[in-house]
């Protein structure tokens, strides 16, 4: 069986692979902490590249908010 790596996510299956809701991966893209690349000239379809991916997660932080 020949496996292909991910090289891109859509946003609900990226909000799998990291174990968080696709309103949180929204929430990150429309503040600009999460930037995807749209590859239709309609740009219907966002996707999260494993590299930005990889970047958002590295920038989050370790320590919990104080509440």
């Amino acid at each position: 069986m020949n496996t292909l790596e991910k090289l891109a996510y859509s946003i609900p299956n990226f909000a799998t692979a990291v174990d968080l809701s696709v309103d949180t991966i929204r929430k990150a893209i429309d503040s600009g902490d999460l930037i995807p690349a749209y590859p239709t000239k309609a740009g219907r379809k966002p996707i999260i590249s494993k590299a930005e991916g990889e970047r958002w997660l590295a920038s989050l932080p370790s320590e919990r908010p104080a509440a």
